[in-house]
């Protein structure tokens, strides 16, 4: 009896140790600091529209209004303990807006500065991407792959002379050009050939709210027959690749080609396809300076930075850049940034290899049955990812 009584008292200390140590492991979970976001404006800039700051911790994301008061902008929020990335961002005019980045250990209460830079706000966006095909080994001369660009403004734009740079993925290291000094450019991202629009202004205009999609092969891949049921059709497609380059490429009739400026790996013969993670970016160059003349100087082609290596690489300066978009490999560990925060602040984990998948931006409002798009500067927060339709007419807005 006495043996059963001892044992019972053994259990019931354990049983309290147990609760205790629980209770202490779910008051350290559940502890919580104040996060105060200050930031200041850009140099020459009195005022910033529709400023908010993004604190994101793992998958979950606390968005905070900032506010002025006392001259001090500001937001504050009682946030579980952890490491954040903190973004802000905010609207200047319709072609600029201000964005700022920082990393945060909250583990006391805590205050930080973020100094806001300018950055484009591009009326013309990336709408969608599928860069990784429906089909494995469905590679080249076809590949159900493309782009979608949409007109996110309220004004007709023109398409004439923007450059589109992709195909970079798996970015297992710090950026080569930024870790060597050139931080404001980018190079990798030209691994596939460099395409523009034709034009000379104002030739191609684009509607508020229009779209135009761009395919490495303009045909219905699905009905390439069985085993092709991920595939996208892209027998509606606006503007074709064509790699006069390469004997291997087929100029589809009817579809207009976008012009080729560089194409440095003539055996890739298509734009932007890679299988394990992607980044892009459009890009317009300043008044005076064709895509062609650009592509035709030296100093703006250089070989990887601190490498030995022979491939060279068409370079695009940060100014110029409308738009860009950083997709991580799926199942990533570590995730290291393509660009700069100013351009996009942090990338989004994509779809599989050979899925048919792809990323999509967000729908923000619908009016009129014209759809509003999700531009942050900031991938993991404006797109999402899953099967994207090739001029998909969005009839809902996304939940944040």
């Amino acid at each position: 009896m006495k043996r059963l009584v001892s044992m019972l008292g053994i259990v019931a200390v354990a049983a309290t140790a147990l609760i205790s140590s629980s209770c202490n492991k779910n008051e350290e979970t559940a502890k919580k600091f104040t996060l105060t976001v200050t930031v200041t404006l850009p140099e020459g800039v009195e005022e910033v529209n529709n400023l908010v700051a993004e604190a994101t911790k793992g998958n979950n994301t606390t968005t905070l209004e900032i506010v002025k008061a006392d001259d001090v902008l500001s937001a504050s929020a009682s946030l579980p303990q952890g490491d954040y990335k903190l973004t802000v961002s905010g609207s200047i005019s319709s072609a600029k807006k201000a964005v700022g980045a920082a990393e945060v250990s909250l583990y006391e209460d805590k205050t930080v500065t973020v100094a806001l830079a300018v950055a484009s706000a591009s009326p013309i966006v990336i709408k969608a991407v599928q860069y990784t095909p429906g089909k494995q080994a469905y590679i080249q001369p076809l590949s159900d792959t493309w782009i979608e660009l949409v007109n996110n403004s309220d004004e007709v734009q023109y398409l004439d002379q923007i450059m589109l740079f992709g195909g970079m993925g798996r970015q297992t290291k710090p950026n080569a050009w930024q870790a060597n000094g050139l931080e404001h450019l980018y190079g990798g991202v030209t691994q596939s050939p460099v395409y523009a629009f034709p034009g000379n202004g104002t030739d191609y205009p684009l509607q508020p709210g229009e779209s135009v999609v761009i395919a490495n092969a303009p045909i219905n891949h699905t009905a390439q027959g069985e085993g092709f049921e991920n595939c996208a059709d892209l027998s509606k497609a606006d503007w074709e690749f064509y790699g006069s380059y390469n004997a291997k490429d087929t100029d589809y009739e009817g579809i207009p080609n976008m012009e080729l400026v560089v194409a440095f790996f003539t055996s890739q013969l298509n734009w932007g396809q890679n299988f394990f993670g992607w980044a892009g970016l459009i890009a317009k160059l300043p008044a005076g300076i064709t895509p062609a003349q650009y592509a035709a100087n030296p100093e703006n082609v250089m070989t990887t930075p601190g490498t030995t290596s022979s491939l060279q690489y068409l370079m695009i300066p940060s100014e110029y850049v409308l738009d860009a978009i950083d997709v991580w490999e799926a199942d990533a560990e570590e995730h290291y940034p393509t660009f700069l925060p100013i351009d996009d602040a942090e990338g989004i984990a994509g779809p599989a290899a050979w899925s048919g998948q792809g990323v999509r931006r967000k729908v923000t409002k619908i009016e009129n049955g014209r759809a509003y798009y999700k531009d942050t500067n900031k991938s993991s927060a404006d797109f999402i990812v899953g099967k994207v339709v090739p001029g998909a007419k969005p009839t809902a807005v996304d939940a944040e």
